[in-house]
């Protein structure tokens, strides 16, 4: 595993087609603050949410947030700028094969705040709702024939006594 450290940065734009106050509902859900704190996030500055985080750990923020509708990048850190932050400093992106791993771990069902291109059914709802129609099989039975009722069917055998071999001249000793 890569030994990377990212910083997860946030500058107050949000995911193509997400509503501004549901994002803002969720931001405030997803780390617990006030409205007021929530809108300072909008404010046009980059704010650094997440300092120092693994590469794990940052995915997981940034898919956090980009289900909540907000658009984050993860930057990779620097022990220099992990010590000493500039806001002038210039904004180092991650690698182009992280843009690949942005996927893993948001696959989420149910919740509030769930944007994307699928829907969640209610508990207990039908999801095949295709028209089904059933084919009556007839078999020809034609060639049956059915007894009269309390007719015996069948003649059964008398049953043999079990029986018993003698097995006393066996032994399990040793012939030597």
């Amino acid at each position: 595993m890569s030994d990377a450290r990212y910083n997860i940065v946030f500058d107050g734009s949000l995911v193509p087609g997400a509503d501004p106050a549901a994002v803002r509902a969720n931001l405030g859900r997803l780390f617990r603050m006030t409205p007021e704190r929530v809108e300072a996030l909008f404010s046009g500055k980059r704010m650094v949410l997440k300092r120092d985080a693994d590469q794990a750990t940052a995915m997981k923020f940034r898919a956090a947030l980009k289900q909540a509708g907000a658009q984050c990048q993860m930057v990779e850190s620097s022990p220099a700028a992990v010590a000493a932050p500039s806001p002038a400093a210039p904004e180092q992106r991650s690698s182009p094969a992280d843009s690949n791993r942005e996927m893993v771990g948001t696959i989420r069902t149910g919740g509030e705040g769930f944007s994307g291109p699928f829907e969640v059914a209610p508990p207990g709802a039908d999801l095949d709702t295709t028209e089904r129609q059933t084919v009556s099989v007839n078999p020809d039975i034609s060639h049956l024939s059915m007894a009269p009722p309390g007719t015996e069917l069948e003649e059964l055998a008398p049953r043999k006594a079990a029986v018993n071999p003698d097995i006393s001249h066996l032994s399990l000793a040793d012939d030597s």
